[in-house]
């Protein structure tokens, strides 16, 4: 069994949307280009298998097509017009698997569209040729909707896709968005309206806000506070604040429709999804129960309810100020009390009432939240490492008995390597490094501390009293 090398949320294709920036442009030619480097360079030290943990292919930012089309048409539509814009990179995934290399996709939030199985081996079919060659009918099979658990499954040269999680050698392998709850959906396997993907409250945000919006940085959003977006919209114009008013309205009304209805998923959708769940606990050797458990272990979606869809806008603050605001000033008026006491008294009672919503409400950090869950996944699923990407903060922490590593975002050179045993049989030994200017620099490690072995029982000392073993001990 060979190593792991592990990257995540490469997100090819940001730049293919009728309103970009340069540096998306310039960032998609350097990707084109570092990404062969690296992989040769891997390629080099042995043979490897390559997990991208989700997000290698950033489908909410494509605009291209028709979206009233089908689906699935228009999710390969979109996948083939990324790979023609990466040719080095689609040439350096194909001669990664030509040196004796596997690659695993995990499916990420942002290229959910690999749960269609049509997608999955259309890519394939680009890499590696898989459905040209042998029975058609065993091959697509093998690339199924609920994929692989275990990367034994996996040979040198194959290509394969994995809707949820990977279980191997003691590691848990997972994108991660499950606990990001503006990220995630109901029924992740299968999370389907009338055939098409319901959206996430952070997709419809990139839709409907930030794809209309170029000026915006791309990690707005996991920086920016309510303040800081007051800010950027003044500091450029009131004709700009306009349109930004007008793009964030239509945003939030999008984000309302998810939880009124098409964020909602139907009875085929969850009917799908209950049934890759059995496969895949049995898959994986793990108990309906461990993978019932980890739903229940994140977060609900932030469409599930209108008080998640008012946190994720900052509706909740505007409402918590304007409310007062405009109601005690009208209570005073109705009563025929002076305005002059009224008016600031609203204001002063909205700004307390907006310091409590802020209070009781956590800034959101992801990095944060998928740390602190890492010790219960690795209870639940019985494993020692658990790896994640999706936050873009590369890292390796020990919580309790299991190590979390999380790979960071490749568009800063960030990856793990994670070693098996010198039986080649459990992962033992995960590595963060990052690539930059050609070269490798390891940032830090950690390895699986083994189970303390029992202390040996004592051999019962013989009874004297008793005759027979007195006779023994004697002897």
């Amino acid at each position: 069994m060979r190593d792991l090398l592990l990257i995540s949320d490469l997100h090819l294709g940001s730049h293919l949307k009728a309103r970009t920036r340069g540096e998306f442009v310039h960032l998609a030619a350097r990707l084109d280009e570092t990404l062969p480097q690296f992989l040769d360079h891997y390629a080099r030290l042995g043979t490897w298998q390559l997990v991208i943990n989700g997000d290698f292919i950033d489908f909410w930012n494509v605009e291209i097509g028709d979206g009233a089309q089908d689906p699935v048409e228009l999710a390969i539509e979109r996948l083939h017009a990324v790979l023609d814009a990466y040719p080095g990179v689609e040439d350096a995934l194909v001669g990664f698997l030509d040196a004796g290399n596997s690659i695993v996709f995990v499916a990420g939030n942002h290229d959910a569209e690999f749960l269609y199985p049509e997608v999955g081996r259309a890519f394939a079919s680009r890499l590696e040729g898989a459905l040209d060659e042998g029975d058609p009918a065993q091959l697509r099979e093998q690339i199924t909707a609920t994929g692989i658990t275990t990367l034994g499954e996996v040979g040198a040269g194959q290509v394969r896709f994995v809707p949820w999680f990977v279980r191997e050698g003691g590691a848990w392998i997972e994108h991660g968005h499950l606990f990001d709850p503006a990220c995630s959906t109901h029924a992740q396997l299968s999370p389907t309206r009338g055939g098409r993907l319901v959206q996430s409250v952070a997709e419809v945000a990139t839709r409907r806000f930030t794809n209309l919006m170029p000026e915006i940085d791309y990690d707005a959003a996991d920086r920016f506070t309510t303040l800081d977006y007051f800010r950027w919209a003044i500091a450029r114009g009131w004709r700009f604040m306009i349109r930004v008013v007008f793009l964030y309205l239509r945003m939030v009304g999008g984000m309302l429709g998810l939880w009124v209805r098409s964020g909602r998923v139907d009875k085929a959708g969850r009917t799908a999804h209950e049934e890759r769940l059995a496969k895949l606990a049995k898959n994986a050797g793990l108990q309906m129960s461990a993978l019932t458990a980890l739903e229940n272990m994140a977060p609900p979606p932030s469409s599930a309810s209108v008080g998640g869809v008012l946190s994720v806008t900052a509706l909740d603050l505007a409402i918590a100020v304007i409310g007062p605001a405009l109601l005690v000033p009208l209570i005073f008026w109705s009563l025929g009390w002076s305005l002059v006491v009224g008016a600031p008294l609203g204001l002063v009672l909205g700004a307390l009432a907006a310091l409590q919503v802020k209070r009781r409400r956590s800034p959101r950090n992801v990095a944060r939240d998928m740390l602190e869950v890492a010790s219960s996944v690795g209870e639940v699923t019985g494993t020692r490492i658990v790896l994640m990407g999706h936050s873009h903060r590369g890292s390796v922490e020990r919580r309790g008995s299991v190590i979390y590593g999380n790979s960071g975002s490749w568009l800063d050179g960030s990856h793990l390597i994670v070693r098996r045993d010198p039986r080649g049989e459990q992962l033992c030994e995960v590595e963060l490094r990052r690539w930059r200017n050609g070269g490798v620099t390891i940032l830090d490690r950690m390895q699986v501390v083994p189970d303390p072995k029992p202390d040996p029982k004592p051999e019962p000392k013989p009874d004297q009293h008793d005759p027979v073993l007195a006779v023994e001990a004697a002897e």
